[in-house]
């Protein structure tokens, strides 16, 4: 039974894990990260949330631009890898054996196993709590076609999508999920 708790406590999970690149004067990073969301459409906007002691923070600082990149259930381990390293102590595109292709319009790592990935650039940076809310403006996005639906969904039958359960668990989003199906009414508020 539900009941009233006083432990700091933070429930976010299941939930998609996104890879953030950043790069500034040949230096690279790329980490997992939990709380980010798509934040509006005129101008494309998707915001990260991030430590401000973390490396890829310094390095999005500096350059004013960043990556987000969703990466296939095979790449979980990658994804976990990528959460618990830090990029001041490893060059963890070399470690991983991470492969990437250079942003078309901003300077970032894109990496070549995601299905769907952004380049931005910085709007905006607030601090909130112990985070700062990076709103960052889409300059770019990368689309692996063959793994969505006309509609723009993930094509399940094709496209094995990591959900993040917590610590260090993982769970597969795919065709073997049951499905339901709810009706649309337009005129809900």
């Amino acid at each position: 039974m539900r009941a009233p708790i006083d432990e700091p406590i933070w429930y976010a999970y299941p939930g998609m894990v996104a890879v953030v690149t950043a790069q500034y004067e040949g230096e690279k990073n790329a980490m997992a990260s939990g709380w980010h969301t798509y934040i509006g459409s005129s101008p494309g906007m998707y915001g990260i949330s991030l430590n401000n002691e973390t490396f890829t923070y310094k390095l999005i600082e500096k350059s004013g631009v960043f990556g987000v990149n969703f990466l296939p259930g095979r790449c979980s381990e990658l994804i976990q890898a990528l959460g618990t390293h830090s990029g001041r102590d490893i060059n963890k595109f070399e470690a991983f054996h991470i492969q990437y292709e250079e942003g078309l319009k901003a300077e970032v790592p894109i990496l070549t196993d995601a299905y769907f990935a952004y380049e931005c650039k910085v709007h905006s940076i607030s601090t909130l709590g112990d985070q700062e809310w990076i709103a960052g403006e889409v300059l770019q996005r990368y689309q692996d076609k063959e793994l969505f639906l006309k509609k723009g969904m993930p094509n399940l039958e094709k496209l094995d999508v990591p959900l993040h359960i917590g610590g260090s668990s993982y769970r597969i989003l795919n065709s073997q999920a049951e499905e339901h199906q709810h009706a649309f009414n337009s005129e809900a508020d």
